[in-house]
């Protein structure tokens, strides 16, 4: 073998380190590299500022003028990042074809470099680089082998090309660069899911949940536009949308014809490319699933001709769920308040204020609720005893609730607010073994409690006085009674005011009330202390008298109340003035009965009404039997029509000038078995009172039109009027004109021969218009009766629905001597002409009345001077042969 020279193995010797010392510089060089682009990938970034930023620093290390990234979207190139291509540029927003080395490189998955002529500049580079001449470029493909749809593209100016010892560096990071975008898309996808599941969780009722899935979907996923479909017994509805036509075409209520329903269906994803939409784009569709079956579709559109990424399918599928689940909740959270009970149920479960409370009764927590609620900071509660800030009263009782051996379920107590006030506040207790503890859920109840005050207020007292009531009376009565340790006796005043109904009727029931509540207020002057005043309802009072010696106390108790009354109310710009009828009794603890005393005390009062008025009896025997007489013939009423103890009397109405009959009035009788005729005066306030009088009243009427209808025949038919009494509880009746009205039609009567009278108190106290323009429009009449009792009814006179007015006969009876009947009576008459209404004069009795009246120009008239009022059979002797004239003595 040769040998070789010295100086010949020191020059390959000195070659092979100039090699290994290139290799090292080189290797160095790919390593500051790869170091510098590993920085970039690590720092914190969005996935946009990471493409950026890492093609910015390739562009240094590699000097390269135009460093892009882009992604293979339906045959072309869409930049996802660039470095040296200005925003705006037509490669920036167009793209360009996939072809050249390009498409070389996707189809191999390798890099691949060229320089100089191997460069094509209608594939390789956009149009919009000509002007920068590439001399040379690099396309390195990122993704797995055979499956890349990204590549990284480097372009220089220069012509030294890439070295093919750069190309696996470049591989490598464009693949870490595609990797670390993903995990940024990811994470941010996991924080919006988090975020957008909480936002949707929230909706609780299915439009609001649906709008806000339509609109969150897209923006999840990186759509444009967004839809939600529901699906129910196999039809389809576009439940909400981003845009009214943003399911032009792919919406149909049929759902086969859905877009991607056949995977869908299954429960699966669909991703799809439409050219055919109108804009042009792509379809993400992802199943809300529920019973292994699509309950809703979630549907974005993307219209840039960019199909959806994997990541966004994943994501949405996930939001898919979220959706789920918010559905569920909404339509739980709709069953619950569809029943009201299960609704009361949890509201009732549901406290405002959570506290956990040591085996001390100590705060150890305290919700935020206590600040809101109680202006109480949770901090300076803990370590605090609950019982402390319970109200004195309260404050045992809580304590032993929280640290007794055996804990109570629930607690009522006082807390004292931060605001120095006091409210009323409910606990549920519930022990917590494991440490000794005690949960504590408790609620403000001031509302409750305020409630629950009112209504035992109003078991208990009258609402328009304030008064004790005819319950709390009882009680206390009861109560004094069986005191029988006391040395005294109990006293009880039955008091009813005197005229009440009059100025009720004239004045209103506004009035009323009001007087009521002055009355009130005048009898709590007069009690003494310990005394219980009571009103049992309408004008009736009632005054518990708890410690008295004898009846000399009980009457001047009720002497008192008298005298009280007197003075006159102001009311509505007037003095009313009143009087009250009092009655007494005295009860011995022990022995007297509640409800005997009350009687007793009711029957006194009748008495001083009977004794005129304004006065104070106590009771005795002869009130006790006047209160049962009361009683009995109350009793005997109801059954006196059936019993054919009522019956109809007429009294003439006269032509004045003539005494030519021209009516009847139709007046009750009752003839008692026992105590034969008894006064109207007498049982009609009863009937008033029980409410028969309706009964009764219709039946009068009845009678007395069937009469007339009989008078009619006899005379040939000769017009007769007749007058028939309406009573004010009829007039209330809401049916009343209608009842009216059937029972003249069913007697036969002519309408227009029919005269109903009311008492002007009646009519201004009940608005009878509407009553009286259905029976006047049948023919019937409408006339006042005891006109000019009430001083006011002048002035309702004009407006009242009547055609005739009787003046009353208190006027009558001062004719011809009184000047100031004469003078009223001579008024209504002047009144009654320029209102063209009739008048009749009641109680004519003397010729000397009669030939006043007549000078006076009244026309018609009746009274004892004529004829009392008489059986029908006297009526009709009357009725051929006429009445008397009468003449002057």
């Amino acid at each position: 073998m040769d040998k070789i020279a010295p100086d010949e193995a020191g020059e390959r010797l000195r070659e092979k380190l100039a090699g290994a010392t290139a290799a090292a510089a080189d290797a160095y060089r790919q390593t500051s590299r790869l170091i510098r682009v590993l920085t970039v990938l690590g720092q914190p970034s969005s996935p946009t500022e990471l493409v950026e930023r890492t093609l910015a620093v390739l562009s240094q290390v590699y000097a390269a003028d135009v460093t892009v990234s882009a992604r293979v979207v339906a045959g072309r190139l869409q930049l996802t990042g660039t470095c040296g291509i200005p925003e705006g540029d037509a490669a920036y927003t167009d793209g360009w074809p996939l072809a050249g080395a390009a498409a070389e490189a996707i189809a191999a998955g390798t890099a691949i470099a060229r320089t100089g002529a191997a460069l094509d500049p209608d594939t390789d580079f956009p149009p919009s680089l000509a002007g920068l001449a590439p001399a040379s470029a690099v396309w390195v493909p990122a993704g797995e082998d055979g499956t890349a749809d990204e590549l990284l593209i480097m372009f220089r100016s220069r012509p030294d090309g890439f070295p093919s010892a750069d190309l696996p560096v470049l591989r490598s990071v464009a693949s870490r660069l595609r990797l670390a975008v993903q995990a940024r898309r990811r994470s941010a996808t996991v924080e919006n899911l988090a975020r957008l599941g909480h936002r949707l969780t929230s909706c609780l009722d299915l439009p609001t949940l649906y709008d806000e899935a339509a609109r969150l979907f897209p923006i999840l996923v990186g759509g444009a536009e967004g839809g939600v479909v529901t699906i129910e017994d196999g039809v389809a509805a576009l439940s909400a949308a981003t845009r009214t036509d943003v399911l032009p075409d792919g919406y149909s209520p049929q759902v086969a014809k859905l877009w991607g329903w056949e995977a869908l269906s299954a429960g699966e994803t669909y991703c799809g490319v439409h050219d055919g939409f109108p804009m042009g784009g792509s379809v993400l569709a992802v199943p809300v699933m529920r019973d292994d079956a699509p309950a809703a579709v979630l549907y974005a559109f993307r219209y840039d001709g960019v199909p959806f990424r994997s990541e966004a399918a994943e994501a949405g599928t996930l939001f898919g769920t979220y959706v789920g689940v918010a559905m569920n909740n909404a339509e739980l959270y709709l069953a619950l308040q569809a029943s009201e009970n299960s609704l009361r149920l949890i509201t009732e479960s549901i406290s405002d204020l959570i506290a956990v409370v040591d085996d001390a009764g100590r705060f150890v927590y305290a919700s935020p609720s206590y600040e809101r609620e109680l202006a109480l900071p949770p901090g300076r509660l803990l370590g605090t005893p609950v019982a402390a800030l319970a109200h004195p009263g309260d404050r045992a009782a809580v304590a032993a609730a929280l640290t007794g051996p055996a804990h109570t379920p629930t607690i009522e107590y006082r807390l004292l607010t931060g605001e120095d006030r006091w409210v009323w506040v409910e606990s549920a207790l519930r022990p917590m073994a494991a440490d000794n503890t005690v949960v504590l859920s408790s609620r403000v109840i001031d509302r409750r409690r305020r409630l629950e005050d009112e209504l035992r207020r109003r078991a208990t007292h009258d609402p328009l006085t304030g008064l004790a009531n005819r319950a709390l009376t009882a009680d206390r009565l009861n109560a004094a009674l069986a005191r029988v340790d006391a040395p005294d006796h109990v006293g009880l005043l039955f008091c009813d005011l005197d005229k009440f109904k009059d100025v009720n009727d004239r004045l209103g029931h506004d009035a009323g009330d009001q007087l009521l509540v002055q009355a009130a207020d005048r009898l709590r002057g007069c009690m003494r202390q310990g005394d219980l005043l009571a009103r049992f309802g309408g004008d009736e009072f009632v005054v518990l008298l708890d410690g008295v010696t004898d009846l000399d106390d009980v009457r001047a108790a009720g002497d008192r109340v008298v005298e009280a009354m007197e003075v006159p109310f102001p009311l509505l710009d007037e003095r009313v003035e009143i009087s009250a009828s009092v009655g007494g009794v005295l009860g011995v603890r022990g022995h007297a009965d509640p409800a005997t005393m009350l009687r007793d005390a009711d029957a006194a009062m009748y008495a001083a009404k009977h004794a005129g008025r304004g006065r104070a009896e106590v009771f005795d025997d002869a009130a006790s039997r006047r209160s049962l007489d009361r009683l009995q013939l109350r009793s005997d009423l109801a059954f006196a029509s059936a019993r054919g103890e009522l019956a109809v009397h007429y009294q003439p109405i006269v032509e004045l000038s003539s005494s030519r009959i021209i009516g009847f009035e139709a007046l009750c009788r009752w003839h008692h078995p026992v105590r034969g005729l008894v006064p109207p005066d007498e049982f009609i306030p009863l009937a008033e009172e029980t409410g028969a009088i309706t009964a009764i009243g219709e039946w009068v009427l009845g009678q007395a039109c069937r009469q007339l209808a009989g008078w009619r025949r006899l005379l040939s038919g000769e017009r007769l009027g007749i007058s028939v009494n309406l009573s004010p509880v009829q007039l209330h009746q809401a049916d009343a004109a209608a009842r009216t009205l059937k029972v003249i039609e069913e007697s036969g009567a002519d309408p227009a021969d029919v005269w109903l009278e009311t008492t002007e108190h009646s009519a201004i106290r009940i608005d009878v218009n509407e009553f009286a323009t259905t029976l006047r429009a049948a023919g019937v009449h409408f006339a006042l009766d005891d006109f000019g009792i009430s001083y006011s009814s002048l002035s309702h006179l004009k407006r009242l629905p009547v055609e005739s007015v009787k003046i009353d006969r208190s006027f009558v009876a001062g004719l011809p001597d009184t000047a100031t009947d004469r003078g009223i009576v001579r008024a209504v008459l002047a009144i009654a002409e320029s209102l063209s209404l009739t008048v009749v004069a009641e109680g004519i009795e003397t010729p000397e009345q009669h030939a006043d009246l007549v000078a006076l120009g009244c026309q018609l008239g009746q009274g004892y001077l004529f004829s009392r009022p008489v059986p029908p059979d006297e009526a009709t002797a009357l009725l051929l042969a006429g009445v008397p004239q009468p003449s002057a003595a």
